[in-house]
C-alpha cells in the first residue's frame, strides 16, 4: 500500500513538474522512482495509480503533439530565411 502512495505522488508530481517546465524536479523523480524499482518489494498497482498514469500518458502525448508542432514551425521558419 506505502508503494502504491508512493507511485500516486510521484505520478501527480511528474505532471506538475512537466506543466512548469522543472526539469530539476524530473530527474529527483526520476531517482525516486528508479529506488522504488529497485526496492525488493512485491505489490500490485491499484486504480488509482493506474488512473494517475494513464493521466501522465495523456499529458506526455500532448507534449510530444506540441513538440511537433514547434519543431515543424522552426523548421518552415529556417526554410524562409534561407529562401531571403
Amino acid at each position: 500500500m506505502a508503494i502504491n502512495q508512493a507511485l500516486a505522488n510521484i505520478l501527480d508530481e511528474t505532471v506538475a513538474a512537466l506543466s512548469d517546465l522543472n526539469l530539476e524536479a524530473l530527474h529527483a523523480l526520476e531517482h525516486r522512482t528508479v529506488m522504488i524499482a529497485e526496492s525488493a518489494e512485491t505489490f500490485e498497482i491499484d486504480g488509482v495509480v493506474l488512473a494517475k498514469k494513464r493521466l501522465l500518458e495523456i499529458v506526455l502525448q500532448n507534449c510530444q503533439v506540441n513538440l511537433d508542432s514547434l519543431t515543424r514551425l522552426h523548421a518552415r521558419n529556417m526554410r524562409n530565411q534561407w529562401a531571403q
